[in-house]
């Protein structure tokens, strides 16, 4: 099977050097989801939690079911970053550098669990940078790599002897991994291309060595099988093995470990063979055999068929993680709330009773003005780091099959905009009471309430895009800057005004839609005249249309903001989608 396959991928998970994990979920809670999330809603609750908590105690993690993940220690996250994956039994795990950050008794403990994994029928596969001996000689196989070519790679036991037949004398007080460093770094003054030569010499003799096996040999290999699977009958083709291993791997049957190792050239051996597959006996070892929960810690398949969680499912799960996250840290919430509360507030009295003044018209267009740019500021700067801060670990969950790009990014949105537009309408609610824009009609209000929702909605979609695309420095940069940009039309700079070369922005511009569409709202629609005060001896803007005609967004029409920003949002939001799957599934 190709590594580059499509099968192969399916068959291997990655855990991530770092330890990316919520720190709002309890233990129990992300197992509970990641099972949900990986073997669907056909197999019981019952199964998900005996598993869980088969996986949890094989990992020493039981008594941990309650704790948040954030108060871990860095091995009991090392460990819960593996038990998560687990959770769907892969035949292969590729971890990168699972000691780091660890203390010497955690990267024993870590590399002991990999080595007792391996012995349950996993491949463990993991890039390890300077062991200790203790560690090092837990490791069955060792690939090293200097300058992109290898310069070892067989049983570990082998090393020091490799090396004695090169005249490289390891002393036996040395670790031999930390030899092997002072080697490929040139301190023994050895030239490199030599070592490489031999020790790829030395793979081509034992592939030939292994080639092809004995009638015992095959006989013993194919014991070693059947009795880590439980004593059923196997086949004794390469191609029939290599199904019948697929379907024991996804049967999540813990095996116990094998008293014996089965090196991987005896397996690759079984190409050379003979080639006499008996069609029934596959097919019967490949349907599925429910077996009761083992005293011993052994664990029963499901009685149901492994599915992953469907579309739905995956979007209420991923909806319920954020809502969870969010009611544990509702700190950010809290402030974003509270933030348009104040502004209001302030935006409220500063411009009190502007809104049916004729003689303040220019100061309620400037309350307009403010009011569309601090939600647009506020509803592109809330999630600009949406993305940088969570692609890691999107990364890690999307290629280990946890869940799909689509419900995640619905998911996402469907918290992000309904919370937006709620700041957003309480902040129109106080500060258009304040200001006396609530004086005349009603329903200028819910107009300006909508048209301010959608405005924020598009510099959301701006915000996600600029996340999704740029670095996390660079998008906190340009973000603000992109604002700015399209706030300058519609207010310093009438249409008339515009260089020829820049009028292709005013028409673009989400922010002028949003603060043309205001302006209308409140003084369009056929407003009556405004009050013009006893003290006053002139009020050039007593008519609202002279107001509008005057700033050239008469002839400016509700449905054709609202419409421009609605076709900003969904495009912004589509580019988004095509850039995450990009960076998702870039090779």
């Amino acid at each position: 099977m190709a590594p580059s396959s499509e099968r192969f991928r399916q068959m291997l998970c990655y855990i991530h050097q770092d330890d990316l994990l919520r720190p709002q979920l309890l233990v129990g809670e992300i197992m509970l989801l990641a099972a949900h999330l990986k073997l669907g809603f056909k197999v019981t609750k019952a199964y998900k939690m005996d598993l869980i908590k088969h996986i949890l105690s094989l990992l020493g993690l039981d008594h941990r079911y309650n704790v948040p993940t954030g108060k871990l220690s860095g091995g009991q996250k090392k460990r819960l970053a593996i038990a998560l994956e687990l959770i769907s039994n892969p035949p292969v795990l590729y971890l990168d550098e699972p000691t780091t950050g660890l203390d010497s008794s955690s990267c024993s403990s870590c590399v002991a669990l990999l080595k007792k994994l391996a012995s349950q029928g996993h491949t463990i596969v993991c890039t390890i940078h300077q062991p200790s001996a203790l560690i090092f000689e837990m490791f069955d196989k060792l690939y090293t790599v200097v300058d992109g070519h290898c310069m070892y790679q067989g049983p570990v036991r082998e090393l020091v002897p490799f090396l004695a037949d090169q005249q490289l004398v390891c002393p036996s007080y040395h670790n031999p991994a930390d030899y092997l460093l002072e080697v490929a770094v040139g301190e023994h003054q050895r030239d490199l291309n030599e070592l490489i030569h031999a020790a790829n010499k030395k793979y081509y003799e034992d592939v030939d060595r292994h080639r092809y096996m004995s009638s015992d040999d095959m006989a013993r290999l194919v014991e070693s099988i059947k009795e880590n699977m439980g004593g059923k009958a196997v086949v004794k083709t390469s191609e029939a093995l290599a199904a019948f291993a697929a379907a024991q791997f996804s049967s999540f049957d813990y095996v116990k470990p094998s008293p014996q190792e089965l090196a991987l050239e005896e397996i690759k051996a079984l190409s050379g063979g003979p080639e006499s597959a008996d069609p029934d006996l596959l097919e019967k070892n490949l349907r599925p055999q429910p077996q009761p929960l083992a005293k011993a810690g052994e664990l029963a398949r499901p009685p149901n068929a492994i599915r992953s969680a469907s579309f739905l499912m995956q979007y209420v799960l991923l909806m319920q993680r954020i809502l969870i996250c969010a009611k544990r840290n509702y700190f950010l919430l809290l402030a974003r709330i509270f933030s348009h509360i104040f502004i209001g507030v302030v935006f409220g009295y500063l411009y009190m009773n502007v809104g049916n003044n004729a003689q303040s018209v220019l100061g309620n267009y400037v309350y307009l003005y403010g009011s569309t740019l601090l939600l647009v500021y506020t509803g592109k700067m809330a999630v600009v780091l949406t993305f940088p801060l969570e692609i890691d670990m999107l990364t890690r969950e999307h290629f280990n099959r946890w869940y799909k790009l689509g419900p995640y990014f619905l998911s996402l949105i469907s918290f992000e905009i309904p919370f937006q537009s709620l700041c957003t309408a309480m902040y129109i609610i106080i500060s258009v009471h304040l200001t006396g824009n609530d004086a005349t009609d009603s329903f200028r209000i819910y107009y300006f309430m909508l048209l301010g929702i959608m405005a924020s909605l598009s510099a959301q979609a701006w915000g996600f895009f600029v996340g999704a695309t740029l670095p996390t420095k660079l998008a906190v940069f340009l973000g603000p800057i992109l604002a700015v940009m399209f706030s300058v039309f519609g207010f310093c700079t009438r249409y008339i005004d515009i260089t020829p070369l820049f009028r292709w922005m005013w028409h673009l511009s989400y922010f002028r839609a949003g603060f043309h569409g205001a302006l209308n709202a409140i003084y369009g629609m056929d407003r009556p005249f405004l009050e013009c005060p006893e003290t006053a001896m002139y009020c050039h803007f007593r008519s609202p249309k002279v107001f509008l005609k005057y700033m050239m967004i008469s002839d400016v029409h509700m449905s054709d903001c609202l419409i421009l920003m609605g076709i900003v949002i969904g495009v912004m939001h589509v580019l988004t989608l095509i850039t995450l799957w990009h960076k998702l599934n870039k090779r």
